[in-house]
């Protein structure tokens, strides 16, 4: 076989799987269920509550010396979540 002919033969085989491999991987994609924009959103609501609950925990903080209920379940919700939020670091 001429040795020009099999590398063309090669490349367009290379070529053909790559872009058989880009469909599956972009086919994928569009069916793993989270859109783009629905991920982006989602992100932002998370770091709005974050920020949120960064900003309660520097009023309790502010608040210690108030030995209030409101106060002290304040600070106990803010000790599980901060917990909980290690926990699913790990």
């Amino acid at each position: 076989m001429n040795p020009r002919a099999l590398a063309l033969i090669v490349v367009v085989v290379v070529v053909v799987v790559a872009f058989v491999v880009w469909l599956v991987v972009r086919w994928l994609g569009s069916q793993a269920g989270v859109r783009r924009a629905d991920f982006d959103r989602l992100r932002g609501e998370r770091d709005l509550l974050a920020r949120a609950i960064a900003e309660i925990d520097e009023k309790a903080d502010t608040y210690r010396d108030i030995d209030s209920v409101l106060a002290t379940d304040v600070r106990a919700i803010i000790r599980k979540l901060n917990a909980d939020r290690l926990d699913m670091s790990r």
